[in-house]
């Protein structure tokens, strides 16, 4: 009977290990070639023509959303939140609702939708927090709630929640079209929403953005 060659059987056995690797690596690097990439990006100053663009020209975009933002503090109950308001696209932002009333009205009174998480940003008069009780009970009769709204100019508009959204759970929105006409001057495209295809091609868009005074997080 002939012996084993063990040192023979260790190298084949190393050569099939680093062959699976390679094949492992060369499939990741594939998939990650062939992603989505999503992610949000905001300005410190308002968006203009040009730039918009200049986005457009991002190699691998996808789509851009534009958004609307406005700096305005919030009170409700006896509590309040200093936050942005971002103005969206209701019916093409990509939200992830946890609850909403369906057909929306838009008139006078602001339509608010919150993040399931905005809730517990809260303070009161003496800067604690709602407890749990309270953020449950605002959840569940969240169609009931009244909020006032100022922004940076002192102007003051009243709303109304008709939606709790579940991803971004930190987004306070509302329509853009109707925050653009409330707010008015306070109310600036300094963002949006981008999806990018390819993993080289969102980290150029990245770098290239981030150069250009953007900060760029992925979407929730």
């Amino acid at each position: 009977m002939r012996k084993r060659n063990l040192y023979k059987d260790i190298v084949h056995g190393a050569a099939i290990l680093l062959l699976a690797a390679v094949c492992f690596h060369v499939y990741k690097d594939y998939q990650k070639e062939h992603n989505l990439y999503r992610v949000t990006i905001q300005s410190g100053q308002e968006l203009t023509g040009k730039d918009a663009e200049e986005l457009q020209n991002i190699t691998g975009l996808v789509r851009f959303e534009p958004v609307s933002s406005a700096a305005v503090t919030l009170k409700m109950e006896g509590y309040t939140l200093e936050t942005r308001l971002d103005g969206v696209d209701l019916e093409t932002y990509p939200l992830d609702w946890k609850k909403t009333e369906g057909e929306v009205s838009l008139g006078n009174t602001a339509a608010l939708f919150l993040g399931e998480d905005v809730f517990q940003a809260f303070l009161d008069q003496h800067g604690f927090a709602p407890n749990q009780g309270q953020i449950k009970k605002w959840k569940e009769n969240y169609g009931e709630l009244s909020v006032e709204l100022t922004d940076e100019a002192g102007r003051v508009a009243h709303g109304r929640i008709f939606g709790i959204i579940k991803s971004p759970g930190q987004m306070a929105c509302m329509d853009q079209s109707q925050m653009e006409e409330i707010f008015q001057a306070s109310s600036k495209v300094m963002g949006g929403y981008m999806e990018v295809y390819g993993h080289k091609h969102m980290e150029q868009a990245r770098a290239a953005l981030e150069s250009g005074g953007f900060m760029v997080e992925e979407w929730e």
